[in-house]
């Protein structure tokens, strides 16, 4: 499976659209045509990764939400799930 969206949001693309962003592509993400061919193969599970500049770049190109190019849920706790986990008191914030 595709980690990210990218080969979808390129199969919407007419023809000559299609034609167009690829031809800007290098300008757009700031890397090569082969690096962003690169991207569009990247698979889940893979270590390599699109820097996170350049999926927001692409995240807004394609206009996608913020986390809308990824094919995959990040899972991460919170820090309030961490300091809890270890037991760290959370600070008391001062009501205004």
């Amino acid at each position: 499976m595709d980690k990210y969206k990218i080969n979808e949001c390129m199969e919407k693309l007419t023809y000559n659209q299609h034609k167009l962003i690829k031809k800007l592509m290098p300008k757009i993400i700031n890397a090569s045509i082969n690096t962003f061919h690169n991207y569009r193969k990247l698979q889940v599970g893979d270590d390599k990764d699109i820097p996170c500049e350049t999926v927001r770049i692409l995240e807004r190109l394609f206009g996608l939400e913020t986390g809308g190019l990824a094919n995959y849920d990040v899972r991460a706790k919170s820090c309030k799930e961490l300091f809890e986990e270890h037991h760290v008191p959370l600070p008391q914030l001062a009501d205004y």
